[in-house]
């Protein structure tokens, strides 16, 4: 009987032995997977963080390229350069004729002698990377609009202009018709 009692007990302490590394087996697996997990969440975090900032910079490219547009409207346009200035087709300053249709096609907008520069007071809450969007003005001549006096009609300028994000990009453009 003794035997027997012997052979139980080695059998249970194999036994024994080879669970425990089934156990350490199956731990190290879902630490692997839990540590993964743990840096995809970090990881997308991170993304998040970028999309939230690129989508700040957009929105402060598009307020500033708006208040440039109507600081544009109401104070250069009410006393617009005259027509020569218009003439000469640079410096921001375009006339948009049948023959040559509009300049913006043309516009190198990373040569700074081809557009202006705003930078008015309506800009002084934003960073500065962005205070400075580029304005394109177009004189598009008297132009009478369907029911209106044919024999006077109002001079109507198109003005475009081109916000930037924070880090120099460009953002925005938005254009409007001035008369």
């Amino acid at each position: 009987m003794r035997n027997r009692v012997d052979h139980m007990s080695v059998e249970h302490m194999s036994g024994k032995s080879k669970q425990s590394g089934v156990v350490l087996f199956v731990a190290l697996i879902l630490l692997v997977i839990l540590s993964m997990i743990g840096v995809t969440v970090a990881r997308m975090q991170t993304v998040e963080e970028r999309m939230a900032r690129n989508e700040n910079n957009r929105q402060l490219a598009a307020q500033a390229a708006e208040a440039a547009l109507r600081s544009v409207e109401d104070q250069v346009l009410p006393n617009a350069p005259g027509i020569s200035q218009f003439g000469s087709n640079t410096g921001g300053y375009y006339t948009i004729s049948q023959s040559t249709g509009s300049a913006l096609s043309t516009i190198n907008w990373n040569n700074p002698a081809q557009w202006l520069t705003y930078t008015g007071p309506a800009l002084s809450n934003v960073p500065a990377a962005v205070r400075s969007p580029k304005v394109v003005i177009e004189y598009l001549g008297a132009v009478a609009m369907p029911g209106e006096d044919e024999t006077n009609p109002p001079v109507t300028y198109r003005v475009t202009v081109q916000g930037m994000n924070a880090d120099g990009t460009p953002s925005s453009l938005l254009q409007s018709i001035y008369r």
